[in-house]
């Protein structure tokens, strides 16, 4: 009886007139709502996964918590089906969905209707927008279940996706883990596996989370492809972790505001006050990503600049000075703390102290050694990317300067680290480049020998953007200024392939026009209070 009514409420439920318009979204709604909620997937899971059986005999029980503001009726649909299709229900304690004050007229009548016929799904309303950290904290308050799951509300849960997460709580409680992450694709809603590639979670010095290549040393640790992996930082769309140990390590950081950093920040935690992060291969949860569809109530650049300003204070210790100096260069993002934040801010490092947490060196030696410390000389940092082709610049085997595809702009590779330091020379990995007169190539030279009469710049035409600018010497003392151009080169040596070649300046010239990742200002300071 119940199945039948909910086929029929399916029907009818998005004949909604006052729906907001797709790109009110920023993904295909329309598609979405012509697809049914309850949908077969490919199974992703790597092919060890699937003859892996995990003990039973455990009291784990799980409560999901979902967050929602103003999203699309169909995607958090989905989303819940998704988790009773796929969750055994002895293991699934609850589903709690909570509105965080949507004005959406579809979130209110017919979602309640909808959800009075699911099983184990509790609908919850905010008084007041508290944003997606607070909500979050809300559920775990009121959540039932020994493990939480902070889930998306547009995300879709393969199967056997939680049997492995509550195995890693079995053999360590300190755990906090996200499953492998899948896409949806905003236009189609196609759900897409995310191939045979396993990245992990990183960040840069502005303290944004990106893929990163999975680094030998990890890669060592692994006994098969359905093992789980440590992780240095969350994703942030779909995360587990046991209840009694989320409260232990002080939950969110609940002078967060709206969204960011919340997943940077418990990352941090947790390993540098003995825990310990993980990705599982054999856990699959697919996520939309999509451009910003809500309202930060403020200003949201200075919000989430707010946040990770908490992060680099409370974790980041002298490292923080590359947070600072690369993200002044944004007027957009400054801000500073206020009495209450700094009292805030007291209190979380009381709780580290309580945890007796490592420093943030003990994070980069042990957990991310790959990730090389910048040069504290460093004007502009970073992978440099050409604006017309989105390659970018690497070291080739014969010394030259070349160009790749393959770039950390993709969030697949690592960085090509280059930087024009204070004395204005462009350097990689300890040697600086030069132009090779014979062809106008760039070429890698000893910096002490080999660079005089060099100065690099860059014009910039924004905060990280612009020409790159060489000035060289003649023998007779006269100067001569070129642009950096990304060309199909006509020299012998590496003859037809897409090289950088120093060539007259040109404004209007698009191949002439790169970006770095960073450009740091030291001298300058974010006030602090």
């Amino acid at each position: 009886m119940r199945a039948e009514q909910l086929r029929k409420l399916q029907a009818t439920i998005f004949l909604n007139p006052d729906r907001p318009p797709d790109r009110n979204y920023n993904i295909n709604v329309t598609q979405s709502e012509r697809i049914p909620l309850e949908r077969e997937v490919l199974d992703s899971r790597p092919t060890a996964c699937h003859t892996i059986r995990y003990d039973p005999s455990h009291d784990l029980t799980t409560t999901v918590i979902i967050p929602f503001y103003n999203e699309a009726l169909s995607m958090l649909l989905r989303t819940v089906h998704s988790i009773l299709r796929h969750t055994p229900d002895s293991l699934l304690e609850e589903i709690i969905i909570i509105d965080d004050h949507s004005p959406n007229h579809d979130l209110k009548e017919p979602l309640e209707r909808y959800v009075k016929f699911l099983p184990k799904v509790k609908l919850l309303r905010t008084q007041k927008r508290e944003g997606l950290i607070r909500v979050r904290l809300i559920g775990a308050r009121l959540a039932k279940g020994k493990v939480l799951m902070f889930q998306d509300a547009h995300t879709e849960n393969n199967v056997g996706w939680l049997e492995p997460l509550l195995e890693e709580f079995r053999k360590n409680p300190q755990t906090v883990i996200q499953p492998h992450v899948d896409q949806i694709d905003p236009d189609t809603i196609e759900y897409q596996a995310s191939g045979s590639h396993v990245p992990r979670g990183g960040f840069t010095w502005d303290l944004r989370y990106v893929w990163m290549q999975m680094p030998t040393h990890e890669k060592r640790r692994l006994k098969s492809e359905a093992d789980a992996h440590r992780s240095p930082t969350l994703v942030g769309c779909a995360i587990a972790v046991r209840k009694d140990y989320f409260h232990h390590i002080g939950g969110f950081d609940d002078a967060m505001n709206v969204w960011g950093g919340e997943n940077i920040e418990l990352a941090f935690r947790t390993w540098m006050c003995g825990g310990q992060v993980l990705t599982h291969p054999c856990s699959r949860v697919a996520h939309t990503f999509k451009p910003f569809a809500y309202s930060f109530d403020g200003d949201r650049e200075k919000i989430v600049q707010k946040n990770l300003m908490r992060i680099a204070e409370l974790w980041m210790d002298e490292w923080k000075d590359f947070f600072y100096a690369s993200t002044w260069n944004w007027p957009s993002k400054r801000t500073s703390f206020d009495a209450r934040d700094m009292a805030s801010l007291e209190r979380r490092r009381a709780l580290k102290r309580k945890l007796k947490c490592a420093g943030f060196d003990w994070y980069m030696r042990t957990i991310v050694p790959e990730i090389p410390t910048p040069p504290r000389d460093a004007t502009f940092y970073g992978e440099v990317t050409n604006l017309k082709t989105e390659a970018c610049l690497y070291e080739m085997d014969d010394g030259f300067v070349g160009i790749t595809y393959m770039c950390f702009f993709h969030r697949v590779v690592p960085e090509n680290l280059f930087s024009i330091d204070t004395r204005h020379r462009l350097v990689h990995r300890g040697r600086c480049v030069k132009v090779d007169m014979s062809n106008f190539l760039l070429r890698f030279a000893d910096c002490a020998t080999e660079v005089d009469g060099y100065t690099w710049t860059v014009d910039k035409t924004r905060e990280v953007e612009g020409s790159i600018k060489v000035t060289t010497k003649t023998d007779k003392g006269d100067t001569q200024e070129f642009c950096i151009t990304q060309v199909t080169n006509i020299n012998t040596v590496h003859y037809k392939e897409q090289m950088p070649q120093a060539l007259p300046c040109d404004a209007g010239a698009e191949f002439q026009k790169w970006r770095f990742q960073y450009m740091f200002m030291f001298d300058h300071k974010f006030p602090l209070g």
